[in-house]
């Protein structure tokens, strides 16, 4: 998982996917932008890209 700067937070909320996944035993909801799945903590305040094979059970949103 890596920390992501907020230029990519704001393409992943514009391009991406709404999407829940399974991260490390915890279901996150966040964006699928390409084969990453980008989310945030609890608080909103970091972003965080989950490669893949780092997640697992994978959701898209309909709309």
């Amino acid at each position: 998982m890596d920390l992501l700067p907020s230029e990519k937070i704001n393409a992943a909320r514009i391009q991406g996917r709404h999407a829940s996944a399974t991260v490390s035993g915890r279901r996150r909801s966040g964006f699928l932008l390409g084969n990453r799945f980008v989310y945030s903590d609890k608080a909103g305040l970091l972003w965080l890209q989950a490669e893949p094979g780092e997640f697992c059970g994978l959701r898209i949103w309909r709309k």
